[in-house]
């Protein structure tokens, strides 16, 4: 049974194995704004501490509702047992609640929004949009006309373990996606890159004023990592805005420029161009000079027309992020008799808990906050400070 709801792009209907759900009516190209929709109810953002407190808020909210309200309300999805009516309500909060981003941080009832499904590999993104204090759902990629529009109800980040225990504990059902449903050794592999761009995170906060051309490699690294996810989205964007602030900073309008250039067509599709990030990457985009940290040392300065022109893709992303081209090394004339360092293959190899496809690593002199990075072959992607 298909219900139709307010906008023609989609439908409420039946879906296997998941209750009910929004179904495209039509293909929706990417970017499009396929909901912008008022709140029906809005609580302080943690619905998980102070039981009796927030049971009395919910209450009292729930009951300002007129009778039409309520029954929407109550006609909500509940995966928590309850004995009375307040036990009830806040199991219908806790299970349909969607966050608003913005701080503080609140937790939303949307009667439309609230239907959406979770999928690992969510074609569609929620988000709080302030400046119209409405919640709105952008198309991230092109979605066909009879397929499910789904959201992700975890960070994006999460390891598939974390994420079955996440809805197990919370919303009660097991994840079948195309990600959860990946073999081991598959759904390893994208953990160790999710895990490897929490730990770039975590070295570029480390040091952006020690070495800020080495941080500014872990954000170009976190990237690349995303690319390969397939998931150029908020994670994608917002490494491009650590690198935006990082280069603006360091007094480089160009490269700021540049970064702004990329980063909002990104938050245009995720949540409008109406919404805040938008406007402010708009602005950055052409004044990079209004960033925030701008004029915090000018040891990279440049002026916004120092962007280069006709360079090919890949020569414009080296200069965006400050790679040089690889050197060609000319051979010694005189080569030694005796080598002075062991070549890979003669590194001590340590096979406990290793993987049969890592035999060696090595240190690489280079040093940072007092420490030594070490790189890992099975880790290209990725250096790791050994303090």
């Amino acid at each position: 049974m298909m219900t139709p709801v307010k906008s023609s792009m989609y439908a409420l209907q039946d879906v296997p194995g998941k209750g009910k759900g929004l179904v495209a009516t039509r293909n929706i190209p990417k970017g499009t704004r396929i909901l912008s929709e008022k709140a029906l109810l809005s609580f302080p953002g943690d619905l998980h501490g102070g039981e009796d407190q927030l049971k009395q808020i919910i209450c009292q909210k729930v009951r300002a509702l007129n009778s039409d309200q309520q029954d929407a309300f109550l006609s909500l999805h509940n995966v928590h047992p309850f004995k009375d009516f307040a036990e009830q309500y806040i199991g219908i909060v806790r299970t349909n609640s969607l966050p608003t981003q913005n701080k503080p941080q609140r937790s939303v009832i949307f009667l439309e929004a609230c239907r959406i499904n979770h999928n690992c590999e969510n074609n569609a993104v929620h988000q709080w949009n302030d400046n119209i204090k409405r919640g709105t759902l952008h198309a991230m990629r092109d979605i066909h006309s009879g397929e499910e529009i789904t959201i992700s109800y975890v960070f994006s980040l999460t390891s598939r373990e974390n994420r079955q225990s996440t809805f197990k504990k919370y919303f009660n059902f097991t994840c079948s996606c195309r990600l959860c449903s990946l073999p081991e050794d598959l759904s390893h592999e994208r953990d160790r890159k999710l895990e490897q761009i929490v730990h770039l995170d975590h070295l570029g906060a480390l040091q952006p004023i020690i070495s800020p051309l080495q941080t500014l490699g872990y954000f170009y690294s976190q990237t690349r990592l995303y690319i390969e996810l397939g998931r150029e989205d908020i994670g994608f964007a917002e490494a491009h805005e650590e690198a935006a602030s990082l280069v603006i900073a360091y007094g480089d309008l160009a490269r700021g420029r540049a970064f702004a250039e990329k980063i909002l067509p990104i938050w245009t599709t995720v949540a409008g161009s109406d919404s805040s990030r938008a406007i402010y990457y708009k602005t950055l985009a052409r004044d990079p000079w209004r960033g925030d940290r701008y004029g915090f040392s000018m040891r990279w300065n440049t002026s916004v027309d120092e962007i280069p022109q006709g360079l090919a893709p890949d020569d414009f992303e080296n200069w965006l992020w400050k790679r040089e081209p690889p050197i060609s090394l000319a051979k010694p004339t005189n080569p030694s008799n005796r080598s002075f360092f062991s070549s890979v293959v003669d590194l001590p190899y340590n096979t406990h808990n290793r993987s049969p496809n890592v035999r060696h690593s090595c240190f690489l002199p280079v040093l940072s906050m007092g420490g030594m990075v070490w790189y890992d072959p099975s880790h290209h992607t990725t250096p790791c400070l050994m303090v």
